[in-house]
C-alpha cells in the first residue's frame, strides 16, 4: 500500500477553507492542491478530520444564512446558493444549525456565530498543532 504525502497543519487550513468558502467541488479543489479526490479524503480520514464533502456542505450552509438577514426571498437564496429548491435549503440549514431560515432570519444574532471559518468553534482553532483541535 501507498502511503500519501504528509499534509501540513496551514494547508489543511487552506483546504477547508477552499471547500467552505467557494462553490468549488471536492474534486476541483483537489485538483488544485494537486491531489485526487480520493487521496484528499483519505489525509483528512488520517488526521480524525470530517471528510472534504463535510467542509464543503457545512460551508454552502454557512454562506446561505448569511443572506438571510437582507430580506431577500428564501427561493432564491436557496437558489444563489446552489439549493435545488427552498424545501431543500430548509432541510440542509435544519440540519446544520437545528433551525428553519425563517426562524434563523429572526434571530440575527446567531446568524455571525454561525458564519465562522473553517474549523469553526472546534476548540482552539488558532492553534499550531491540529492535536491542538482534539
Amino acid at each position: 500500500m501507498i502511503q500519501s504525502e504528509a499534509i501540513g497543519n496551514s494547508e489543511i487550513f487552506d483546504l477547508i477553507d477552499a471547500l467552505a468558502r467557494s462553490n468549488s467541488t471536492v474534486e476541483q479543489v483537489a485538483r488544485q492542491s494537486g491531489r485526487t479526490a480520493r487521496t484528499l479524503q483519505r489525509q483528512f480520514r488520517d488526521l480524525s478530520l470530517p471528510s472534504p464533502d463535510f467542509w464543503r456542505l457545512l460551508g454552502r450552509a454557512r454562506r446561505a444564512v448569511t443572506a438571510l438577514p437582507c430580506r431577500v426571498p428564501l427561493a432564491e437564496i436557496a437558489h444563489d446558493y446552489g439549493y435545488c429548491d427552498q424545501a431543500h435549503m430548509t432541510r440542509e440549514l435544519v440540519r446544520w444549525f437545528g433551525r428553519s431560515p425563517s426562524r434563523l432570519r429572526q434571530d440575527i444574532v446567531s446568524i455571525s456565530g454561525f458564519n465562522q471559518p473553517g474549523l469553526g468553534n472546534w476548540p482552539n482553532e488558532g492553534g499550531s498543532e491540529l492535536g491542538d483541535l482534539f
